[in-house]
């Protein structure tokens, strides 16, 4: 994946994150998951924190339990750096970090060890109403599972501030946005998709947090 900005990246006041829906579902996720109860979310890749040389990774699952409708929870995903790679400055222009992972990595708990009493994660200052984090709740009493995996997955790209409150989107709303409409990403076959904000679009007020677009592809 390539996440490309207007302007450059601010690492430190800012999250750039990439969000998917591996159920199969076909519904776009969108950066105010209040605002649809946070459907299409399965797991987010978050770049930022730390410093601006050197930004931090996470990657979090989300699952609801069982037969509820309340908002999912968040855990954090352990990972090899084989499993995740971040590129910074892949462009050489300081407006593209680029990131590769392993699919498996999207299967939760089944394809990664969780750290030991781990429990769902989230920014403490997050509020309810942020995205991509949801409300942290009790620890489940079984490793959680995100559901069953779909050949095809939807995604989109936002930046929040550092409780994860959106700013900004790929779609026409920016932070507030329900507009956008992601490509089928079918993971079975090889694929460049390259996505980009459209003209005239709402968006965060700090050109540091303004998306530009990105691009994915997979190499099954």
């Amino acid at each position: 994946m390539k996440f490309r900005v207007t302007t450059g990246f601010d690492f430190v006041n800012y999250r750039y994150a990439m969000i998917f829906n591996t159920s199969g579902d076909g519904k776009t996720p969108y950066p105010n998951g209040t605002t649809t109860n946070f459907q299409g979310y399965s797991f987010v890749i978050v770049v930022g924190g730390g410093s601006n040389t050197t930004p931090q990774l996470q990657f979090m699952q989300y699952y609801r339990q069982p037969g509820t409708t309340l908002p999912p929870q968040t855990e954090q995903i352990i990972f090899t750096p084989q499993q995740l790679l971040f590129i910074p400055d892949s462009n050489g222009l300081n407006t593209e970090f680029t990131v590769q992972f392993q699919r498996l990595l999207a299967g939760g708990y089944s394809g990664a060890t969780p750290a030991p009493s781990a429990s769902p994660s989230a920014s403490p200052s997050a509020s309810p109403s942020a995205s991509p984090s949801a409300s942290p709740s009790a620890s489940p009493s079984a490793s959680p599972s995100p559901g069953p995996i779909s050949t095809t997955w939807l995604f989109n790209f936002f930046t929040t501030d550092p409780s994860l409150n959106p700013l900004d989107s790929l779609g026409l709303g920016g932070a507030q946005d329900i507009s956008f409409s992601s490509p089928p990403l079918d993971t079975t076959v090889a694929f460049d998709v390259t996505v980009t904000v459209p003209a005239g679009a709402t968006q965060a007020s700090n050109p540091l947090a303004q998306i530009y677009g990105g691009e994915l592809t997979n190499s099954p």
